[in-house]
């Protein structure tokens, strides 16, 4: 009988063997990559078999020539150093989050990061930060919201110099915590042309925003894009909300394509198909509207719309679930969604 790491093992391995074909029979998709959110099982089951795993050694396996990396942990000479072989070996740009300064103590380390992204030979196109979690959750009221807002500000306030010294841009993300208007607003007030937007194309339902006009609002700030498709429906206290495969979900994915290609054509779309029991967004709680006030007001319009557009776009298919999967079967529909992603984007998108 084969041990849960020897499973594992050949589910990991027959996958990657497989897309790996994929790839190799098809044209490379020069400004798509994949992030390590939509990667959970994949880089689990390499921890269970005893491997590291390599994000851009992936993204080269699948044919996509634009990986998104965390770094996290402090300024790694050697890593940077490896990325930087990576990217000229395979000729491959990247996005690279990284925390931007807290503190002036924080300053430091930040900059030797930065400095060493920007002489990757050009192959970095921006820095990446999503500032916070989900608003709703993080936060018990609007006050803990504006406080959190003001830190935020002022740690780009202190890397903007740093920014601006390497031409390095960043891109902060709508990561459920900013309204679209709201980071619109705070891009603008920078006044730095390294200051932008990494644009999902998604969280901000959470937020009581459609899609599109998540979209539209951000779209001339946008740096680079976290890509994914939509699937929504109702449950008792709100919305839920799920990454599905390209083509199951409600975006027009070749004219939201089109549309930022239109402000850069070399704009990197980095798929983050997340495999995951759909996120639920209380509505329809009390709590919820607690992190909302005066200062970041909602519209009740953009309720009205938004729970309009849920009730007019039902899932095309059941909602992708994980609970009671196995490792394996996890692995598995992780592997399955993305892929499905990255032949509709090779069949059917200019990247």
């Amino acid at each position: 009988m084969m041990t849960r790491r020897e499973m594992l093992q050949t589910a990991g391995g027959a996958a990657l063997a497989a897309t790996a074909a994929t790839a190799a029979s098809g044209r490379i998709l020069k400004n798509m990559g994949s992030a390590t959110p939509g990667l959970g099982a994949r880089i689990r089951a390499a921890r269970d078999a005893g491997q590291e795993f390599d994000i851009v050694e992936y993204n080269r396996e699948k044919g996509l020539g634009a990986p998104h990396i965390y770094l996290r942990g402090g300024h790694d000479a050697a890593l940077l150093a490896r990325l930087r072989d990576q990217l000229n070996r395979y000729d491959m740009r990247l996005t690279a989050a990284v925390r931007t300064p807290r503190s002036d103590d924080e300053l430091p380390e930040y900059e030797a990061t930065v400095k060493a992204l920007a002489e990757m030979d050009g192959r970095v196109a921006a820095v990446h930060d999503p500032f916070s979690g989900r608003r709703y959750e993080q936060f018990k009221n609007a006050a803990e919201f504006h406080e959190f807002d003001a830190l935020c500000k002022t740690a780009v306030q202190r890397a903007e110099p740093v920014l601006r010294r390497y031409k390095m841009p960043l891109a902060i993300e709508n990561h459920k915590g900013w309204r679209s208007d709201e980071l619109a607003a705070w891009v603008r007030s920078t006044g730095s042309e390294y200051v932008g937007v990494c644009l999902d194309m998604v969280n901000n339902v959470s937020l009581v925003e459609t899609p599109m006009q998540t979209i539209e609002t951000l779209a001339p700030y946008t740096l680079f894009v976290s890509f994914k498709d939509i699937g929504v429906d109702f449950y008792e206290d709100g919305v839920l909300l799920s990454e599905v495969g390209f083509g199951d979900g409600h975006l027009d994915l070749p004219a939201v394509v089109a549309m930022l290609q239109k402000k850069d054509p070399n704009m990197i779309f980095q798929l983050e198909m997340i495999t995951r029991d759909p996120l639920e967004v209380p509505l329809f709680t009390e709590q919820y509207w607690k992190v909302f006030d005066d200062k970041s007001p909602v519209p009740p319009r953009d309720l009205a719309m938004l729970v309009k557009w849920v009730r007019e776009h039902p899932p095309k298919k059941p909602l992708p679930r994980i609970s009671g999967l196995s490792p394996a079967e996890r692995l598995r529909l992780e592997d399955e969604l993305n892929q499905q992603c990255i032949d509709y984007a090779r069949a059917r998108l200019p990247l």
